[in-house]
């Protein structure tokens, strides 16, 4: 990711007694541009969370599939607040991502093209000296890190494979063969160990019963994961 550091789909977790549910955005959703890319999408992803999650535009989509498959991460959050910045006017984040063991990070989603407009740039500078001052992790994602070797695409596949009505046996199975795999193991060694396809396999990574490497690759030569430690 463009990581600008101040300081550092299914049923496994609840964050019913971690955040409310009835959190709203601190401004209502819908974009200051019209443009193809700012389109309003609402996930709904049960693993990581109860209520929807908000985006404004494909690429903010985009980017929380990909963070709610994080195995860490517990909760996000859309519009979380509104800072003064100066002589920058007032900000406000397109996400806060709250973690499992670590601080909540704000996130800005943005395409690189309008990120390093003259304003646009000089207000996710100075977002980041505030966030640095209270001490707390601040990121730029861009269309770059998000769409690269079609990064999002696989993401997207795989929350649609976590929706796959699996036998929790089959999934077990999956599961306790890639335990005995802390370094990983090849997901065609995988698919001869239990027998299953790679939908059903990737039915857990959906799941974050189990993690691929940062490109969610999965070719049958890829790695799968055991989780260490991670939410489970």
């Amino acid at each position: 990711m463009n990581t600008i550091n101040a300081t550092s789909n299914g049923n496994l977790i609840s964050t019913k007694n971690q955040v409310s549910t009835t959190y709203k955005p601190v401004r209502q959703p819908g974009g200051k541009r019209k443009a193809p890319h700012r389109r309003i999408n609402y996930l709904n992803i049960p693993a990581l969370q109860d209520d929807l999650i908000i985006c404004e535009s494909i690429l903010e989509r985009d980017c929380a599939l990909i963070l709610a498959l994080n195995p860490e991460v517990v909760r996000i959050e859309c519009q979380p607040e509104t800072i003064s910045l100066g002589e920058c006017g007032e900000y406000t984040p397109d996400f806060r991502v709250i973690y499992k063991s670590g601080p909540p990070s704000y996130v800005e989603v943005k395409p690189t093209v309008f990120a390093y407009e003259k304003k646009m740039w000089a207000k996710i500078c100075a977002a980041f000296e505030y966030y640095k001052s209270q001490g707390i992790h601040y990121e730029w994602i861009s269309d770059w890190e998000i769409e690269k070797k079609d990064r999002h695409l696989r993401a997207a596949y795989i929350h649609r494979c976590a929706r796959l009505l699996i036998p929790v046996e089959q999934s077990q199975k999956i599961i306790q063969a890639v335990s005995n795999y802390p370094q990983g193991i090849r997901m065609d060694d995988l698919q001869a160990i239990t027998g299953l396809l790679t939908d059903h396999i990737l039915h857990c990574v959906g799941l974050r019963q189990l993690k691929l490497n940062h490109f969610f690759e999965y070719s049958l030569d890829s790695l799968v994961f055991p989780l260490k430690g991670e939410c489970k």
